[in-house]
Formats: C-alpha cells, structure tokens, sequence
C-alpha cells in the first residue's frame, strides 16, 4: 500500500490587492487564499479553514478559485482526500482585502510553515515584476533562465536555484516574459549563457504596466516539471 508522507504547508506569498465591498449591505472583512496542489503523495487535498473545508478535492498539479477567508488569526490545515488532517497547521493572520497564495509540498518529516512576504512587489510607474518560486521536490538541481521585455535574449534569474527558493522580483517594461527551466550546468562555475538542456518553457507571462507575478515551479503529475502563474499585482 502507498503511504502518504507528511504534508507542508507554506505561505509563497502574501499579496495585497484591492479590495471591493458590497454596496447591497455591510459585509464581513475578509481576505482570499489561493492554493496549489503540488504533494505527489495524494491524489487530491481538502484545504481547511477553522476546521471547515473551502477547497475539496484539490488535484495534484492544479491551482484552485480564490476562496473568502474571514480576517483574523485563521487556522490553515489540509488533508489528503478520505484521510486524517496532515498534523502541519498554520495560524495566519488574514488582513482585510489581502490575497494569500498557499503551496501544499510533500515532506519526509513533518515541518514547520514558512512563510514568504511579498516585499518589492510593487513595480515603478509603468514597469512591470516578476518573480519565480521553486516547488518542483523531484527536479533535481535546475537553473532557470528569463527573457523580459525590455532585453533581447536570455539571462539567468538566480544560480543554484535551491528547492523551495524564491527569487527576488525582477523588474521590466510591460509586455511578455518568458521562463525556461534546465537541468543544471556549469562552465567554470556559472550557468552557461544559454541553457543546454531545457526541461520547461513557460509560456510567456504577459503583464501590463504596474502588474507583478509570480511563476511557481512544480512536479508534473505522472513526470516532469509543470509551472502555475500567479498574478501579485
């Protein structure tokens, strides 16, 4: 019988976004979480908020809707589908009319959240950002390589690219980005200038004046690697 490992949860990114009220009548404060699903160990996940669930059956490899979390210190837990609640909860203090991106990883041992800010998200007037996140467990070492708007050709975005780092934001004109991910090399020690063997091309991230995302890296489900873009801004 597979056993399923232990489940992390951590917080990729604490995003604030503007907020619209109903004008029908007072509503209750509240933020939203995202969640992407990237433990290979389930099938499918069921995301808690105070014990109740607002995600079900959560794919491997898949993002969920934006979900309403009331604002307050909340309670986050998740569970395999037809299994008890992995024992790895998060308290977060959701503030109002914020946005909360959540990545649900396998671990070996149980582990503590981290949690990752959104710090320099905020592009200059009419620029835009970008960001990558890796979450990708089976990837092996990588590099990973941008093209952005305003230079023409390939740069490397940060060398080793660890599991579970999260690189600084990059910032461009508007228009389209590109990610691609390799296996990692080395030439005297730096990543080549152009990667020699590709294993994702991302395909490219368009973005408007003063918008941000953030590109998260994961395991395929059944093989090879797979990405989720998340706008910030």
């Amino acid at each position: 019988m597979r056993t399923i490992r232990d489940l992390s949860l951590l917080i990729a990114a604490a995003l604030v976004a503007g907020g619209c009220a109903d004008e029908s009548g007072p509503t209750m404060a509240s933020g939203t979480l995202q969640v992407i699903q990237a433990a290979e160990s389930t099938a499918t996940i069921d995301v808690m908020v105070d014990g109740n669930v607002v995600i079900h059956r959560l794919a491997a490899g898949a993002v969920s809707s934006a979900v309403s979390v009331p604002a307050g210190l909340r309670e986050i837990s998740f569970r395999p589908v037809g299994a008890p609640a992995s024992p790895n909860e998060l308290q977060l203090s959701v503030t109002a009319d914020s946005a909360y991106v959540a990545v649900v990883i396998d671990s070996a041992t149980v582990l503590d959240p981290i949690a990752l800010t959104d710090t320099g998200s905020v592009p200059a007037a009419g620029r835009t950002k970008l960001r990558v996140a890796n979450f990708a467990a089976l990837a092996g070492p990588i590099d990973v390589y941008r093209r952005q708007p305003d230079f023409d050709g390939i740069v490397t975005l940060v060398f080793p690219f660890a599991y579970r780092l999260l690189s600084s934001y990059v910032e461009s004109d508007p228009g389209d980005w590109q990610v691609l991910v390799a296996t990692e090399a080395r030439v005297n020690g730096i990543p080549p200038d152009a990667p020699l063997d590709t294993l994702l091309v991302v395909d490219p991230v368009s973005l408007a004046a003063n918008e941000a995302s953030t590109v998260v890296i994961i395991d395929k489900p059944g093989g090879g690697l797979d990405a989720v873009v998340v706008k910030d801004r």
